[in-house]
This record gives structure tokens, C-alpha cells and sequence, in this order.
């Protein structure tokens, strides 16, 4: 049986940036039982060394001019900015439950470690980057083995419907535009409306019933079957989403 819950940014550090601090927290919420009931988790991020502070020498040296040389250093990593943290989950009692470990130094890496309390392998998450002609895409690789669990952004329906109704939206989009340039600004409707970000990940050759993980754009949710994917797994691969969607996408 299929369970949801939400995943929200305590505080509001970092929201909707590019930047992220260490010590940011999200909540893994059970759904249907209020913003004050205890989280099923808790995500922390870390450095890329696993650590929860940033040491004060480097603090130090934060502190001190940039040097070219450094902020050359800086700019050579993919996307530039500080690697992709660390993510410590924990249970709501505050005992380890995963861990999720980057295995690129970068900001947005494309390979994941997932570990146990135990440091034992849990499963390597893939995510892929949206590219012309090809969606975004995470696939889970189960330690235990088996076919991966591969979620797409967005169905081949939405996307339809996201091309049928693009020029329709433009339109609408340069009228709104037109009337707030006509106006100086003192109306100002401006239509919201964006691609398809619904993802639901299945096994690899799953059928419509083999939903392991979904994310409902609209509901801003997630719905998981137990039976089909560990909770654990389940709970790393829905913070890296939102971890992606808050600060990257």
C-alpha cells in the first residue's frame, strides 16, 4: 500500500537559491497529519567531506582577499560553487538512518552513494540532466540487485500536451506582456505555467500498477510503495530530488 508525504526546507535558508548552507535541514512529513506532527525524517546537509560545520580555518581563510588563482580553482568545477553536500538522514528519534555521499566533487554531480546506519551499501542513484530531445531522468541501482527503478520528468502525455498548448500560452503569455508594457505596469497579469515536472519511478519494465516513488507537481508530494523500495531509499532519493529542485532547477 502506497504512502505519502512531503518533503519541506526547515527554515528558510538557501530557498529557491543557487546557494545552500551546511547545517539546512529538510523534514520528511507523513501526509494527512498536520505541519506540527513529528517528521518520518530528517535530512541534514553536510560538507563534502561528511562534516557539519565548516572548519574555523576555513572560516579563516573565508575571511581573508580571494586570490585569482582561487576563484579560477572555483570556477573549474562543473557549474562552479561549493561541491554537492552531503545528505545525513535520521530517524525521528535522531538516530542514523542513511546516508547519501556524491561520488563527483562537483556541484551537481550525477552518481550517488546511499549507505545504511551501518555504512553498508544501500543503492547508487543516477541522475541525469534534461538535454534536447531527452528528459530528465534518476535511476535507483538496488544493492541487493535486480532491474533498476528509473523515474522520467514528466509522462509522454504531459509532454503532448506541454507542445500542443506552447503556442497557445505564448500568445496569452505577449498579450499579458503587452498589457503591463501598455499600462506602465499598473496591470500586471502575468500567466505561470512551465514543462511538465512530475516524475514517477518504476522498475524497468514495470507495469502501470509498479509505481515504487511519485512526485506530483501540482501536489507537490510524493507517494511511496513500501513493498517495492525501501523507506530509506525511498526518503535519500526524495531529498536529492528536492535538494535539486530548491536549489538547482
Amino acid at each position: 500500500m502506497a504512502t505519502g508525504f512531503t518533503v519541506d526546507i526547515a527554515g528558510a535558508d538557501g530557498m529557491r537559491t543557487a546557494e545552500w548552507t551546511v547545517g539546512e535541514e529538510f523534514l520528511v512529513r507523513p501526509n494527512r497529519r498536520g505541519a506540527d506532527a513529528e517528521p518520518a525524517a530528517r535530512v541534514r546537509l553536510l560538507t563534502a567531506d561528511g562534516r557539519e560545520a565548516v572548519p574555523e580555518a576555513a572560516l579563516a581563510m573565508a575571511s581573508r582577499p580571494v586570490t585569482v588563482a582561487e576563484v579560477e580553482e572555483r570556477l573549474s568545477l562543473k557549474g562552479g560553487g561549493d561541491p554537492h553536500p552531503v545528505l545525513s538522514l535520521t530517524c525521528p528519534d535522531g538516530s542514523p538512518m542513511a546516508t547519501v555521499v556524491p561520488e563527483e566533487r562537483v556541484p551537481w554531480p550525477q552518481h550517488f552513494h546511499v549507505t545504511d546506519e551501518h555504512d553498508r551499501p544501500l543503492a547508487e542513484i543516477t541522475h541525469t540532466p534534461s538535454r534536447f530531445g531527452r528528459r530528465c531522468s534518476w535511476r535507483i541501482d538496488l544493492a541487493e540487485g535486480g532491474d533498476p527503478i528509473i523515474g522520467r520528468r514528466g509522462s509522454l502525455r504531459g509532454w503532448l500536451v506541454f507542445v500542443l498548448a506552447f503556442p497557445l500560452w505564448l500568445t496569452i503569455f505577449l498579450g499579458c506582456l503587452l498589457l503591463t508594457l501598455l499600462t506602465f505596469g499598473h496591470v500586471a497579469e502575468m500567466v505561470v505555467w512551465g514543462c511538465p515536472r512530475s516524475v514517477t519511478w518504476r522498475r524497468r519494465g514495470g507495469l502501470a500498477g509498479g509505481r515504487a516513488l511519485t512526485f506530483g507537481h501540482l501536489r507537490t508530494d510524493y507517494h511511496h510503495d513500501p513493498t517495492l523500495l525501501d523507506p530509506r531509499i525511498a526518503y535519500a532519493q526524495a531529498a536529492l530530488h528536492y535538494f535539486d529542485t530548491m536549489h538547482h532547477d
